[in-house]
């Protein structure tokens, strides 16, 4: 495999269905990871990164002519 399934055979270190196995790759996963890059969008708390970041930088939109 590329770069990703490299990093995945070095970093995942258990993996086990939860729920609706019947499901495949839509059921619901537990997956333990070790030293794997992650971009958490939104956490166990329900912290939205977006929302966050929105609150501490503004968008500003150009219009192009």
């Amino acid at each position: 495999g590329g770069p990703a399934a490299r990093l995945a055979d070095h970093s995942i270190k258990h993996v086990e269905v939860l729920e609706y196995p019947e499901f495949g790759m839509e059921a619901i996963w537990n997956i333990e990871v070790e030293d794997f890059p992650a971009f958490i969008i939104v956490d166990d708390k329900g912290n939205d990164f977006f929302t966050k970041l929105l609150e501490t930088k503004p968008v500003t939109f150009i219009r192009s002519s």
